[in-house]
């Protein structure tokens, strides 16, 4: 009886996630969104209480009204055919390009990150990995954390990941 029980939630659950994803409105009908929510707000908060900030980002970002969250895994430097550019900076472009292709995959863009946590194995990378990540953002700053690190494969010089909302 446990059982049969287990997969009626199951389906249910199921149904429900279709339901949020709009896929269907039941019995496979198209869903209609009548009120769509609007893209999200984006606003920065850097207290002047609070020491500010000199890499280029925000203290902290507030969502409003957001519709979806993006949560992009952390990014190795590995072109698409597993192989790893020479090098801090072309490692630290390709990790950006690879972040970049997730969002658009998503039908986002950079202006959508609201986090993106780095990690670095020196500390001498500190100063490019900026101006980099300045090129790649232009004047979106969002919320950031730099962290030095030991990464799984020793060829790898940085990571990223990070989160983006529309």
């Amino acid at each position: 009886m446990g059982r049969g029980l287990a997969i009626d939630f199951l389906a249910l659950n199921r149904r429900n996630d279709a339901l949020r994803r709009g896929d269907v409105a039941g019995y496979g009908q198209p869903a209609i969104r009548r009120n769509p929510m609007p893209s999200a707000q984006i606003v920065s908060h850097n207290p002047a209480a609070v020491h500010p900030p000199a890499g280029g980002y925000s203290m902290g970002l507030e969502l409003t009204q957001h519709r979806r969250l993006l949560f992009i895994s952390g990014q190795v430097p590995e072109r698409s055919d597993g192989t790893v550019p020479e090098g801090f900076e072309a490692q630290c472009e390709q990790a950006w390009r690879n972040v970049i292709e997730v969002l658009a995959a998503a039908g986002l863009g950079v202006e959508h990150l609201v986090k993106v946590t780095t990690f670095l194995t020196e500390r001498d990378q500190v100063v490019p990995n900026r101006a980099i990540r300045r090129t790649v953002l232009g004047e979106h700053r969002p919320a950031l954390t730099v962290v030095i690190v030991e990464t799984v494969d020793s060829k790898w010089l940085l990571e990223i990941e990070a989160i983006a909302a529309e």
